[in-house]
This record gives structure tokens, sequence and C-alpha cells, in this order.
């Protein structure tokens, strides 16, 4: 399993439009593609004023295959909906994780020391 954790850093005022986008558009879409969205959670838990709210959207994907299926289908819609959450917050980042305690795969024509 692959998992996928957005951090996307905003102020609390824009937490409403950025969910109500993501259920409109962009969660359909990335089931579609393989991408299922398993919580949302926001930190801290309450609105602060002159302070910003951290939103956590995690995602799996069946494998890294699946994985790279997925990133090698986005589309129009999807890049639009990025292009949008990023007018509304001030940072996002991907964080793209496994189980650590599975051996990492390695490219084919990568040697590696033991």
């Amino acid at each position: 399993m692959i998992y996928v954790l957005d951090e996307i850093v905003l102020d609390a005022t824009h937490m409403p439009d950025i969910l109500a986008l993501l259920g409109r558009s962009y969660q359909p879409a990335s089931e579609a593609r393989g991408l299922t969205l398993l919580h949302r959670w926001t930190s801290p838990p309450v609105a602060i004023e002159d302070a910003r709210n951290t939103l956590w959207l995690l995602w799996k994907v069946a494998d890294t295959r699946a994985y790279y299926t997925m990133r090698a289908s986005i589309d129009a819609s999807a890049l639009s909906f990025w292009a949008e959450v990023e007018a509304l917050c001030e940072t996002r980042r991907r964080h793209v994780m496994s189980d650590a305690t599975v051996a990492l795969p390695w490219p084919k024509e990568q040697k590696h020391a033991d």
C-alpha cells in the first residue's frame, strides 16, 4: 500500500472552499484513477486570528505500480484543481509513503550495496 499525504497550509477562511472543491472535482476523478481519500484533518482544530491552519488529506493507492499509473493519468481537471488550491493556500506539500518495514524496490538497472 502507498499512502499520499497532502499538507496544505491556509487561512481557515479558505478551508470550506477547498473542501467543497475537493469533493466536487478532484476526489471523484482521483478515485477513478485509483487514489482513494481516507481522511481529512485540520491542525490546529480551531481557527485562530492571524494564524494558519493545515489541512491534511490522506489518500491510499494499491501499490507502487498503481501510484505511477495514477500519476501518469493526471489530467487538466486535476491540474486545474491544484492551481485553484495554490491560489487559496500559503503552501502545500505532498508526501508519498509506504510501510517502512517492507523492503524498498530497486530499479533493475540500479545496483546498491548491502
